[in-house]
């Protein structure tokens, strides 16, 4: 998992997306798996014309963070008009050139997915026959802009993505959209399913040894030879969460023991929990366990 704040290459006026990189107040790039998701923000939409040239690499995907966005789109032979509300997403095929006149504000989510990974997501998911997805424009979809906003949320001003939240993210923002966009069918989702014993407990194990290290979807569905997607369904059905708010809890709960039984240092027991740091471990702690974990060790050895 990759989060970085861009940084304007010389030289450079416009990103790759097309968006003018002088006027952005907000520009986050997230790698997730298959996918990779863009944060863009300006008070007023650029005043020159969008203009992007067809290539191969597949679609992009974005919700409007905020009403106030307007977009003519331009075809062949005529244009269209749509007006953005929250959580109103537009789908395009960077293989088509692309030409649009924004105005208002410019406030979104995005997505940026290739071909090869919408095939893959599709199979996983059983979804047959998926080939391409089908371009639209203001169309509202709540659960990607839940999703995506979800990704890009932060605490205090920090971020706290593990790389296992980002992947399942990944996982289940792919699938949706595999399913609502995509040109293929897809038979009922597989409801009820639970992991076996067996494989909670491989699930148990391999979380407690890799504590302090990032886990991916991938591995764990691998330990219960399911496809990522089936995986995370039977997961939730079986834990009642999802993967990462589990492996948060079993954190939580070894901070607990450490703090509770040991003299470790509260910089120490985040590093041995898997924490980035031990700010992050505190406003972890504070949210499962309504106290710092300073305050809560003094509370028990009173």
């Amino acid at each position: 998992m990759t989060d970085v704040s861009s940084i304007a290459a010389s030289g450079r006026s416009h990103d790759s997306l097309g968006c003018s990189m002088d006027r952005l107040d907000d520009d986050r790039t997230i790698e997730g798996r298959d996918v990779t998701f863009y944060r863009k923000r300006s008070a007023s939409a650029p005043p020159a014309r969008v203009t992007t040239p067809a290539t191969g690499r597949g679609y992009l995907v974005g919700p409007s963070a905020a009403g106030g966005h307007r977009r003519r789109i331009f075809k062949e032979h005529h244009s269209t008009v749509h007006d953005f509300e929250q959580n109103a997403v537009y789908l395009r095929n960077f293989a088509d050139d692309y030409r649009a006149d924004l105005s208002g504000s410019f406030n979104f989510m995005l997505l940026e997915i290739n071909h090869s990974a919408v095939e893959r997501i599709a199979d996983a998911a059983d979804y047959r026959n998926v080939s391409e997805l089908r371009s639209l424009a203001a169309h509202p979809d709540p659960v990607l802009g839940g999703m995506l906003g979800a990704l890009f949320a932060t605490v205090d001003g920090s971020a706290d993505r593990s790389a296992l939240f980002v992947d399942q993210l990944s996982v289940a923002i792919g699938v949706h959209i595999v399913q609502q966009y995509g040109n293929g069918r897809g038979g009922a989702a597989a409801g009820g399913r639970r992991l076996s014993s067996r494989c909670q407990a491989k699930i148990k194990d391999l979380a407690r040894s890799r504590l302090n290290g990032d886990l991916t979807v991938e591995e764990l569905a691998s330990a219960c030879n399911l496809s990522q997607a089936t995986f995370l369904r039977a997961f939730r059905e079986s834990m009642g969460k999802t993967p990462y708010r589990w492996l948060l809890q079993q954190r939580i709960e070894k901070a607990v023991d450490l703090l509770q039984f040991s003299q470790t240092s509260l910089k120490e027991i985040a590093t041995i929990c898997g924490f980035s740091d031990q700010s992050h471990f505190t406003r972890a702690f504070v949210q499962v366990m309504g106290a710092a974990p300073g305050a809560w060790r003094r509370s028990r050895q009173s």
